[in-house]
């Protein structure tokens, strides 16, 4: 008995040195921090909506964005950016950590998860400059308490950057797409640079609610402006007062094994450092990034486009031929086209389709301008004008962006859809006004030069499509459960969105889990008549078929 009690002890020893261990060894270090002379007390409400520190500012548009202008040195910046944006910040954690809930609803298999990332991530920290661990921290110090269980406030914010980075490896099964288009053209009589993006990071409609446009005035490098959210401090669409633009499209990577620099900071850094490619490839290059990336660089300097490809292991370059260059997510460079994962995809999933009708509708634009390229990100047909349902990844608009933008590099402009989607007005913003942006209680909006909402915004269309979205949410649930529902709802779910190829899919996949097999099979044949996005869908409903089959 007396073993057995010292063998306890032994074990109990063990385990708390062990734990003690583990915290001490997934717990960041704060990082050196110079005295702040920003502070909570300095605050001042303006009007609803509209708040001020000092020079900066945080208001809401009449269409919804919120615009902040911050400045001043790293550390500072985050204070500031945490006092003012403090609500969005722990609104935007709360959504966060809610549709984490909701994707895991087990206690222990979420606890497992958060163990894993803080071990994955052990180090990741070490990963990032100073200077933005420095603005990270000061954001941190402002986070909510009710989500200490999941860590520290600064360990959260660091891992929160590199949730963009864990999409992108969950991207690698299919879930969005980002589409990239951009034009030039410098010849004596025109002076033309031009470009646009959908930024595919879905996380839930609510994550998508509350984007801000960030006007940044650092101590250090380029003024920028960045289309962000609460407590995010990369970039991942962004244009500074050199003219230089960038936005960020996931491409295919291995799952990663080792932490690196989220591809948010190592954009950060382009934007707020560089003013030409070669600037920018030479930040890029000093990364170990943390999954693969195609940085889309628009430069006025060069009057030239690019694309820097990183991967964990190797970077290139591609410049296009000509006058154009479209980016969806696979690479072009002649370093990383033809690595066989890089072929896979190409093969296997929507990234071709989309790129094909970026380029349909490019050469049908009558001239390159902001409303020829906000109609080319809300279009939602296939190849060849075909109807690919509403949502098909095959699509350039699959109704589930964050966010778009539009630059004009020649004349600093930048234009940022509201929610929802791409689908609401695109607001104006002229980088040539930012020394007028500082302390201003004014609009800074352009609202002249603004671009209408998509009709589809106020058709029929879009409120079938939320219908659509409703039930297929519910379809889900119910299989999951492997519960009956109204039946009248399935022919509903079928009726708001035919020609999706999902939509079949998952009304298989709802008479399965019954054990409706002819009911399955019919659906999975019917989904299997239509434009199938990725190759292992295809398989997976003539698999179904097959074991359903009698």
């Amino acid at each position: 008995m007396k073993k057995r009690y010292i063998f306890l002890i032994v074990l109990s020893v063990i385990s708390t040195l062990s734990a003690i261990w583990f915290v001490q060894r997934v717990i960041y270090d704060t990082p050196t921090l110079p005295v702040s002379t920003v502070h909570s007390s300095q605050l001042e409400m303006i009007a609803e909506h509209h708040y001020a520190l000092g020079n900066s500012w945080l208001k809401q548009n009449k269409y919804g964005n919120w615009e902040s202008y911050i400045e001043g040195s790293a550390y500072d910046r985050g204070r500031t950016i945490g006092i003012l944006h403090q609500q969005l910040i722990q609104d935007q954690e709360k959504v966060f950590v809610d549709e984490i809930d909701r994707n895991v609803s087990s206690w222990f298999l979420r606890k497992m998860l958060i163990l894993g990332i803080s071990w994955f991530n052990r180090d990741l920290d070490q990963y990032i400059p100073e200077e933005y661990r420095q603005e990270i921290y000061g954001v941190s110090e402002f986070f909510s308490d009710e989500y200490d269980y999941i860590g520290p406030k600064f360990n959260r914010i660091i891992n929160y950057h590199a949730a963009h980075d864990i999409g992108h490896a969950v991207q690698n099964m299919h879930l969005v797409g980002c589409t990239s288009v951009g034009i030039w053209n410098f010849n004596d009589s025109t002076e033309l640079m031009m470009s646009g993006r959908n930024f595919d990071f879905y996380f839930g409609d609510e994550f998508a609610k509350n984007k801000i446009v960030l006007l940044c005035n650092p101590s250090e490098g380029y003024k920028y402006l960045s289309v962000t959210w609460g407590g995010f401090c990369g970039i991942v669409s962004g244009m500074n007062e050199h003219g230089l633009s960038i936005t960020l499209n996931s491409a295919i990577s291995e799952i990663p094994t080792e932490s690196g620099t989220p591809v948010s900071i190592i954009a950060r850094d382009i934007l707020q450092y560089a003013a030409t490619i070669d600037e920018a490839k030479t930040i890029a290059d000093r990364y170990d990034s943390f999954v693969s990336e195609l940085f889309t660089i628009s430069s006025l300097k060069d009057k030239q486009m690019a694309v820097i490809e990183k991967s964990p292991t190797n970077t290139g370059i591609f410049y296009p031929s000509e006058d154009t260059l479209i980016v969806t997510n696979h690479y072009q460079s002649k370093e990383l086209k033809g690595i066989p994962l890089n072929q896979e995809h190409m093969i296997n999933s929507e990234s071709v389709d989309r790129y094909t009708r970026t380029q349909e509708l490019t050469a049908q634009l009558p001239k390159c301008n902001t409303e020829g390229i906000a109609g080319i990100l809300r279009n939602q047909a296939g190849i060849k004008d075909k109807d690919l349902g509403i949502g098909n990844p095959k699509a350039i608009n699959q109704l589930l962006a964050h966010h778009a933008v539009l630059f004009d590099n020649v004349k600093k402009r930048v234009w940022v859809s509201n929610y929802p989607f791409q689908e609401n007005v695109f607001d104006t913003y002229d980088l040539d006004d930012f020394d007028q942006w500082p302390g201003t209680k004014n609009d800074i909006t352009i609202d002249s030069l603004s671009i209408a909402a998509d009709p589809f915004y106020f058709s029929e269309g879009y409120q079938t499509f939320k219908v659509f979205k409703q039930l297929k949410a519910k379809i889900i649930r119910h299989t999951a459960k492997e519960q009956p529902m109204d039946s009248t709802l399935i022919q509903t779910f079928l009726e708001t969105n035919p020609a999706y190829y999902e939509t079949h899919r998952l009304v298989g996949n709802y008479y399965a889990s019954l054990g409706q097999n002819e009911k399955a099979i019919a659906a999975y044949r019917e989904g299997l008549t239509k434009d199938i996005a990725y190759k292992e869908d295809e398989t997976f409903m003539k698999e179904q078929i097959k074991t359903l089959t009698p």
